[in-house]
């Protein structure tokens, strides 16, 4: 991976990261129906990458290079940009897989969030008696 991409892809950890913590403290608030819908395409979307990284992962382990040294050199090559390299197939889907939870986390709290709140003021009101109109 370039410096570019990891760049990149750190970067956007760290958004979601910070927004999880806007949601968790309550700054960040959202619609419970985009929030569900959302949190829902969220993990799909880990679901599509979790089989992802099941293929990546069997790419480890491959035949039909031959019986030549430079033949196994580059079948050693192949599996390690599928799986153990540092710029491997399988570490890019873990990280995406990781920033996919983060949103699915950020986007649950987030509606948790407006539901509580949508209940407090519900309760206040109760309490006063102007929820009986």
């Amino acid at each position: 991976m370039s410096d570019t991409e990891q760049s990149e892809m750190q970067g956007m950890l760290t958004r979601w990261q910070t927004l999880k913590k806007q949601a968790e403290g309550g700054e960040l608030r959202m619609d419970t129906e985009i929030g569900q819908q959302l949190a829902t395409h969220s993990e799909q979307m880990h679901t599509k990458l979790e089989a992802m990284l099941n293929k990546a992962l069997e790419l480890e382990h491959l035949t039909g290079f031959g019986n030549l040294t430079s033949a196994q050199d580059l079948r050693q090559k192949f599996a390690q940009k599928a799986n153990n390299g540092n710029d491997s197939a399988a570490k890019r889907i873990k990280q995406s897989m990781d920033i996919v939870s983060l949103m699915s986390d950020t986007y649950k709290l987030a509606i948790g969030k407006i539901t509580e709140s949508d209940q407090s003021a519900a309760d206040k009101l109760a309490g006063l008696g102007m929820g009986d109109a």
